[in-house]
């Protein structure tokens, strides 16, 4: 088992499984006990860091819940998180935990690093063992730490330090780089660095110097410039020493010098090709992606192609068109670039086409064409050879309309690039530099750069060369975008509204052009305006049309559409039924009434070409837009499809959340197991559980809509959700209930409100609610259903330290249940009550009922009566200060429930034991006996 903070908080098996609790507060909870490894943290300390300073006062007996639910997902033996006195430790193998191995790394690199000067001398420390450690400890960084912890608190004590401790690894690194001629092996990971600390002169100095070294003179200049004007007085000696570093060499856009002094090939004749469109002067951000396509360039063999991936909008020609002008001074026999329309409205262009027109451009008279594919395909690439070109091949749809345009392979001396700079892997060693070969004058051969929505694997499987996966922009750059489009002082004027216009936007490019163009058009109106008018599906959908042509999120999406096959198509359509923002491969297959591995073909067509994404296997998300878009589309459908594909949907859930559903999702599960697989579902499926009881009420089905609200309940509450989630299920499935004029149902619901007002502490409202269920019941003409909800609703009092109102409730139960026709409920409210007792600090009664609930249960043999009374026995005794005869119960209790084979009560069984050992001094006997009720938790036993 290994666990990752650096970076969103990740929980990974051996073999790479993800683990990670999906509660916030369980994340929390392993995150603030990873940080202090090895170390006793006090249980009030971890309720402050796990509840952000806000607990409940419910929330030690929640905190216990979470460790056991955390003990059952570090089952594997690595790491135990173990009781110690009155607190919790994590304790195992320290290099287990990514944070610690880090600051491992750093400690023995310290130990080994010469000492630090203040400035870099190229010809010291060339063999610096310090280095890989350096380079290993980095590596481990996925991210800001501790992102999505599920604890502000938490991040804000410990993120800081350790995000300090990265930089400094970072410094040290790059020195050591720079003293051994390397640095250009740091540029990416200093350029994000410096731009996330503008301030601070080191990181500046550092990548001006490492820019230098990787050739790329203009920018080390360029960046020189920006990080001297933002001071408010003269630089430091380090930046200072790298600006006459940059000063002592050749003027820049000289380019690079062919460090073995070799001449390249030759270049043709006559004045090279330009032929791209110009950059978007409002570009902005993807710095990491720039330099990704740097080092793609320097490490992959010259006719490999590189392929920039991504759906609709997000920038994929932007960035080319940037990164090619940028690096204009790389391919001094030309660039060209050439839209292939792979998804245009009138298809994509004939690849004979474009090769007449890349002929062209390289000084074929148009009389000389060939006639021919295959003629004009060979004459390209024997033009292209031994080129230092760049060959842009812009929106392509598929490998058959690439494969003739691409130029010859490398030669088979040549490996394939074993980098994928997408994954953020560094360049290597000597990129750009006087060191080595890096750069494509040093390599003769044109440079090819794919676009496309599609991920075309054809392609890579069988050209190799390098994916770029492209994401949408990063909150900040999409404020950038928005600032360079709108003016500063506009977004700075609303700073929040331009956070959730960007959110509305999915932060694509193209969606915020189209944002920032409508309020450029609108000067009356707030960025706040416009961002409420997106949130409304219809007039958001107009608002990033466009103006009709091809320009608008609306056209694009319509073209992408229009290249899915007719199955394809429809399953598109029917999701946009689906409430949610993820789809599971089952969910799909319910609504478009497919076997699930048809679906799952589908599926794989949707991710494809970038209408989905999928996160997880089997798991797929849809971007807000994507989704708005699908929406429409399946408004379309006629009313019988809709409502048919509807009543699938609704069945799916409802089976999804029955007692022994398939699959381990059953809402009341009778087990822990199959109750951890059911909290773990629901995790996932909860928003959509939701919005279907909405859909099922909406549509009248009623009937529908209060069984799911009242299988979802279960899981509400013994899940951490939003109760606000909890109560707009809950109060849909109630109205439903009453719209089916059925007294059971509103029995059910209204006790499944009462439970969750005693969750959210308003009593009095629990109590009114409690009253109506009773009285629901009655009418049903159903007294075990009564009896139930009286039950249920007592227990959450327990749960909620309101003993002084749950043992009257209790005390009624027991009164009813010694009638002929209800003693068969005797014995477990007679367990019941003895447990409230001893929680509400009266020992004495609470052993004569336990008492009484064993006799009951022994009249009636068999059943799980006698397990739970004698587990109550145990725990009167031991609150009256009676270790030995409590020891004896619990262990009777044990013997008992394997007689009656059910995994939850076992499990009850052998913790009690293990508590009550643990008090007694009994450590040992007590840690075996946790084990075994593990065990019975994993269903290993």
């Amino acid at each position: 088992m290994r666990i990752d903070l650096l970076g969103p908080v990740a929980v990974r098996r051996e073999d790479g499984t993800a683990v990670t609790p999906s509660a916030p507060k369980r994340r929390a909870l392993l995150s603030a006990l990873a940080v202090r490894f090895d170390q006793l943290v006090a249980t009030d300390e971890l309720i402050e860091l796990v509840w952000d300073a806000t607990a409940p006062p419910t929330a030690r007996a929640a905190l216990q819940g979470h460790v056991a639910a955390l003990r059952r997902v570090l089952d594997d033996g690595t790491l135990t998180l173990g009781t110690r006195g009155t607190g919790y430790v994590l304790t195992g193998d320290p290099e287990r935990v990514d944070a610690l191995r880090f600051q491992q790394l750093c400690d023995r690199a310290g130990l080994q690093l010469p000492g630090h000067t203040g400035h870099t001398d190229p010809g010291a420390h060339p063999d610096d063992p310090a280095l890989p450690l350096l380079r290993t400890a980095l590596a481990l960084w996925r991210g800001a730490a501790l992102t999505d912890c599920g604890s502000a608190l938490l991040r804000e004590r410990t993120a800081p330090h350790l995000a300090d401790l990265r930089l400094r690894v970072l410094d040290r690194l790059a020195d050591g780089l720079c003293r051994a001629g390397r640095g250009g092996e740091l540029v990416a990971e200093l350029t994000e660095a410096a731009a996330a600390h503008p301030s601070r002169q080191t990181l500046a100095a550092r990548l001006i110097v490492c820019l230098d070294q990787a050739g790329r003179y203009d920018e080390a200049s360029a960046r020189y410039d920006r990080a001297v004007s933002a001071l408010p007085g003269a630089p430091g000696p380090e930046l200072r020493l790298a600006g006459e570093r940059i000063g002592r060499r050749p003027a820049a856009g000289t380019g690079p010098v062919n460090p073995a002094g070799r001449p390249g090939p030759p270049a043709p004749a006559g004045p090279p090709p330009a032929w791209p469109p110009p950059a978007d002067r409002r570009f902005v951000g993807r710095t990491a992606e720039l330099d990704r396509l740097d080092a793609a360039v320097a490490a992959g063999p010259a006719g490999r192609p590189i392929l920039v991936t991504g759906p609709a909008g997000v920038g994929k020609t932007g960035l080319v068109q940037y990164w090619a002008q940028r690096s204009a001074e790389r391919f001094p026999d030309g660039r060209l670039h050439v839209d292939l329309r792979g998804f245009a409205e009138d298809g994509p262009r004939d690849p004979a086409e474009v090769l007449g027109a890349l002929l062209t451009a390289l000084g074929v008279p148009e009389d000389e064409l060939p006639d021919s594919l295959d003629d004009r395909a060979r004459r390209h690439r024997e033009l292209l050879a031994g080129r230092r070109l760049l060959l842009v091949l812009d929106d392509a749809r598929s490998y058959e309309q690439l494969a003739p345009l691409l130029p010859d392979p490398p030669a088979e001396s040549d490996p394939p690039a074993e980098s994928d700079p997408s994954a953020g892997s560094a360049s290597p060693a000597g990129f750009g530099s006087r060191a080595g070969s890096a750069s494509p004058a040093d390599r003769p051969g044109p440079v090819t750069v794919v676009t496309s929505r599609s991920r075309l694997r054809r392609l890579l499987a069988r050209e190799g060369g390098t994916p770029l996966a492209l994401d949408v922009l990063t909150p900040a750059e999409a404020g950038d975008l928005l600032a360079r489009t709108l003016g500063e002082a506009r977004v700075a004027a609303e700073p929040q509204a331009a956070v959730d216009l960007a959110e509305r936007c999915d932060r694509l490019p193209l969606a915020l052009r189209l944002a920032a163009a409508r309020l450029s058009a609108r000067p009356g109106w707030t960025l706040g305006d416009l961002a409420a008018e997106l949130s409304d599906d219809e007039s958001g959908h107009a608002a990033l049309a466009g103006t009709g042509g091809p320009l608008g999120i609306t056209a694009a999406l319509d073209l992408t559409y229009r290249a899915l096959p007719p199955a394809a198509a429809r399953l598109f359509t029917l999701l946009g039924l689906h409430p949610g923002r993820m789809v599971g491969t089952g969910t799909a297959a319910a609504l478009a009434d497919l076997p699930p591995a048809a679906a799952r073909t589908l599926l794989a067509r949707l991710d494809a070409i970038h209408l989905l994404e999928e996160t997880t296997p089997g798991r797929y998300a849809r971007r807000g837009l994507v989704r708005r878009y699908g929406a429409r589309l399946a408004a379309d459908l006629g009313c019988d499809e809709r409502l048919a594909a509807l009543d699938r949907l609704i069945g799916h859930y409802l089976t999804a959340t029955e007692p022994d559903a398939p699959g381990g999702t059953p809402a009341a599960a009778s087990g822990p197991a199959a109750a951890r697989h059911a909290e773990d579902w629901f995790h996932r499926e909860e928003g959509a559980v939701r919005a279907v009881v909405l859909c099922a009420e909406e549509h009248g089905r009623t009937a529908e809509a209060w069984r799911l609200a009242h299988r979802a309940g279960r899981l509400y509450e013994r899940t951490d959700f939003d109760r606000t989630h909890w109560r707009t299920t809950v109060e849909a499935g109630l109205r439903a209930a009453r719209a089916c004029a059925d007294p059971a149902a509103v029995a059910r619901l209204s006790t499944d409100l009462a439970v969750l007002l005693v969750d959210r502490r308003v009593f009095r409202g629990a109590a009114e609610q409690l009253e109506r269920a009773v009285t629901a019941a009655d009418r049903a003409g159903d007294p075990g259903l009564r009896h139930r909800c009286r039950v249920r609703v007592a227990d959450a009092l327990v749960r909620a330290g309101r003993y002084e109102q749950a043992v009257p409730l209790l005390t009624a139960l027991v009164a009813d249940a010694r009638t002929p026709d209800a003693g068969h409920q005797l014995a477990g409210a007679l367990a019941a009550l003895a447990d409230a007792l001893v929680l509400a600090g009266a020992p004495g009664p609470a052993l004569a009922h336990a008492d009484e609930a064993l006799q009951a249960a022994t009249a009636r043999p068999g059943g799980a009566d006698a397990v739970l009374a004698t587990q109550s026995r145990a725990r009167a005794l031991d609150a009256l200060g009676r270790p030995g005869p409590a020891l004896a119960s619990a262990q009777l209790a044990v013997a008992l429930g394997r007689t009656v084979g059910d995994a939850a009560l076992e499990h009850g069984s052998h913790s009690l034991l293990a508590d009550l050992l643990q008090t007694v001094g009994r450590t040992a006997e007590a840690a075996a006996v946790r084990r075994q009720a593990e065990a019975l938790l994993t269903g290993d036993h």
